[in-house]
């Protein structure tokens, strides 16, 4: 009868100790990223994400912490790595390909989300523990928030016939490549929209797949949003950088549509660059991986292991 008694005291102090757990986790994504903007692309730029060049998918990785307030809302904390590039060379458009500009942007995203659940499975036979779940799961979700963007877009001078130029990647937000009287913010604010499944594989240990599109609160991602700039106005670099056409490149794509070099460059009465009246976008395809943290005290532990063995 003592023994039975103990057992009762201890199994209730190991249940009022993990009901006292909280429910974190931590854990890492990794995938690919996309772009939409001015840059390559289809014959209709931002049209749909169908619009997105599997070719230049780059990567894209990150790491989380997360809260779980109940199996219907959690909100995590991110720092991520993002690399978006694109080149017109590999548009559809031949007037795109005339243009002949590229770019990369390496970026660092850090900032808050939140998931809800639309569907949720789960072992329920045992005690309800997020900390260390030891159950098998299966979660449908969508998830906002928002994230602050630290960016970077650089550019190569691919048409440089004289060997002027070294072939690297040039920052371009100083080079101020339309003219521009600032230069643009490098920190941004981007709102994620996305949805994801993830399989709870018992001992909490999670994997997962999600998918995710960036609106951006900037159109100089790829550093391309209105008109050319007076060459008289820029350096020699950003002059190089701004306006790569040539007679050549376009005598290469041989199609009357790519338009003539005076239709990629310059002039007195204003040639588009851009688009003004869009910004950027971009997205990540990513897996997850997360494992639950045991926030007990080695007390409440040690009593847990306790009322097991009883």
């Amino acid at each position: 009868m003592k023994s039975f008694a103990l057992s009762l005291v201890f199994s209730g102090m190991a249940l009022c100790a993990t009901a006292q757990n909280s429910p974190l986790s931590a854990g890492f994504h990794f995938g690919g990223a996309n772009y939409l903007g001015e840059i390559g692309g289809k014959y209709d730029p931002r049209a749909s994400l169908l619009d997105a060049d599997i070719l230049t998918t780059s990567p894209a990785l990150g790491v989380f912490l997360r809260y779980a307030a109940n199996d219907k809302i959690r909100i995590s904390g991110e720092v991520n790595f993002v690399h978006i590039r694109q080149e017109d060379s590999y548009a559809e458009d031949p007037a795109r390909r005339a243009r002949n500009l590229n770019f990369r942007n390496r970026m660092f995203e850090f900032g808050f989300r939140t998931d809800f659940s639309v569907l949720h499975i789960a072992d329920r036979r045992g005690n309800r523990d997020f900390t260390r779940p030891g159950r098998l799961s299966f979660d449908v979700f969508v998830f906002t928030g928002v994230y602050g963007v630290l960016h970077n877009p650089q550019a190569q001078v691919t048409n440089d016939p004289n060997n002027e130029w070294e072939d690297r990647f040039y920052d371009l937000r100083p080079l101020r490549t339309e003219g521009q009287v600032e230069e643009y913010a490098s920190l941004i604010a981007a709102i994620p929209l996305g949805f994801g499944i993830e399989f709870g594989m018992g001992d909490g240990w999670t994997f997962g797949f999600e998918a995710s599109w960036r609106s951006t609160f900037t159109d100089y991602l790829d550093d391309l949003s209105s008109m050319y700039a007076d060459p008289s106005m820029l350096t020699p670099l950003a002059e190089a950088i701004s306006s790569q056409t040539s007679v050549d490149v376009i005598s290469a794509i041989n199609d009357p549509s790519s338009g003539t070099v005076g239709n990629h460059q310059y002039s007195e009465g204003g040639t588009y660059r851009g688009n003004p009246e869009t910004n950027d976008s971009y997205g990540t395809l990513q897996f997850t991986f997360s494992k639950s943290i045991d926030t007990r005290s080695s007390f409440e532990r040690a009593l847990d292991h306790i009322s097991k063995r009883k």
